[in-house]
């Protein structure tokens, strides 16, 4: 856990007449509070791109890898698991050599066309296998990896309560220290940061050849809460 506190302490200037609405007291603290989870969830995304010389037969081969691909992480899926094609596109590919004349504007030699696969999974121990057997489908690249909590409410809750009882902690160690009494509270509020791991699948482009096992490990991720908190004294 990571702790972080700040603190004022705020004080009235001078006697206030009966007809004053002097504000009262206070002492105002910060503090973060931090809960590591295991994430539930895994969201990877695949890529196909195929490349021809004519724009019909990168069509055609991508539509045949990419329906390949398709068909073989179903298969690898388990119930709640889903797949969908999440981009797709076909782009010229210009020949763009230096001894070309200058007024000659770049041809073009070929066309590459991309399509990417989304894909979520709570079965994160088979993450490897299922990078693999995408990989032996058709799939040339990883775009990217992420895990996650599909219900960060837990805990982000347990981290505000973490991070509001160390900051009332705080505050009357304070209070202690100076004296004085703590009260109610004043005011209050509080943010969280969103829960997520990604990661950026190493090199991209995924080799063809025989290949050990993935090795993917989740790790832990780490929900982080504030909260500002001043309270009166006495």
């Amino acid at each position: 856990m990571t702790l972080v506190l700040t603190a004022a302490l705020i004080l009235p200037l001078g006697a206030a007449s009966a007809n004053d609405s002097t504000p009262p007291s206070s002492i105002a603290v910060s503090g973060q509070g931090v809960v590591s989870s295991p994430p539930d969830l895994a969201i990877v995304k695949f890529g196909v791109e195929t490349t021809a010389l004519e724009a019909s037969d990168a069509i055609d081969e991508n539509a045949r890898k990419s329906t390949q691909l398709t068909v073989a992480i179903k298969h690898a899926l388990g119930p709640g698991d889903t797949v969908a094609t999440t981009r797709y596109s076909l782009d010229p590919v210009y020949d763009h050599r230096r001894d070309r004349a200058a007024n000659q504007p770049p041809t073009i030699t070929g066309y590459i066309a991309r399509n990417e696969v989304r894909v979520e999974t709570a079965n994160l121990d088979d993450i490897g296998k299922l990078i693999d057997g995408a990989a032996a489908a058709g799939a040339n690249r990883i775009n990217r990896l992420t895990f996650v909590l599909h219900d960060q409410d837990e805990a982000r809750s347990r981290a505000l309560a973490k991070a509001a009882r160390h900051a009332r902690h705080e505050a009357q160690v304070i209070a202690d220290a100076l004296g004085v009494k703590l009260g109610r509270v004043l005011q209050a509020d509080s943010s969280s940061s969103p829960a997520a791991s990604p990661r950026l699948y190493q090199g991209g482009a995924m080799a063809m050849e025989s290949r050990v096992a993935t090795p993917v490990d989740p790790g832990d991720i780490e929900v982080r809460a504030s909260v500002h908190v001043t309270f009166a004294i006495d």
